[in-house]
């Protein structure tokens, strides 16, 4: 759960974090399971360049301590009677929040409508606006309106995202632990070079 002071910062926390509010996040496959959580282990270009300068052919940077690996399991979760998912990627959804946010959007300084472009930005500020809205959104009788947001890794538009609210029911459905042969994490670690242990 994000604080209302990180929440207010621009590259603080996960995108659709909500201040008050849990958000479990998770993705359609495990590769983009492990893309979006591993991403942080990519060499920068500054730190390949140093490499490149200092120590060619000796990879310092990349590793992924084992450490990573037991800590974390590989899950499969299943809804339970889901409410729908904003998708923060149709222009119907662009449409309707540039309409219902105007006030707050101007205020953080989007002073045209939503696109695509605005809403996969690394703003973490809209982004969480329009988490903030989502969940707190319910029917007249004060029924939420949606179970979540559906997006778009970072890392490929082909993973797809899902950040589910706190008070969707979620049921474990298996779990497994990681493990070095798991295709989906080498498939990842090939495309960025990471050395996992």
């Amino acid at each position: 759960m994000i604080s209302p002071f990180d929440a207010a910062l621009p590259k603080a926390g996960n995108r659709f974090d909500v201040p008050g509010g849990g958000v479990l996040y998770a993705a359609t496959t495990a590769e983009a399971c492990y893309a979006e959580t591993l991403a942080r282990f990519r060499p920068t270009a500054r730190m390949r360049e140093l490499l490149e300068e200092d120590e060619p052919g000796f990879m310092v940077i990349g590793g992924v301590a084992q450490d990573w690996r037991l800590q974390r399991v590989l899950a499969t979760i299943r809804l339970v009677a889901p409410l729908p998912f904003l998708d923060v990627e149709a222009p119907e959804t662009h449409e309707y929040l540039s309409d219902v946010l105007a006030s707050d959007l101007a205020a953080l300084g989007y002073e045209q409508p939503l696109d695509l472009s605005a809403v996969t930005n690394q703003d973490r500020r809209l982004s969480r606006l329009i988490a903030d809205y989502a969940y707190a959104a319910t029917e007249e009788d004060g029924t939420p309106l949606y179970s979540g947001i559906r997006y778009s890794s970072r890392i490929s538009s082909g993973f797809e995202c899902w950040a589910i609210f706190e008070g969707a029911a979620v049921e474990l459905v298996r779990q497994s632990p990681i493990t070095l042969d798991d295709e989906a994490l080498q498939r990842v670690a090939e495309l960025w070079s990471l050395r996992l242990f």
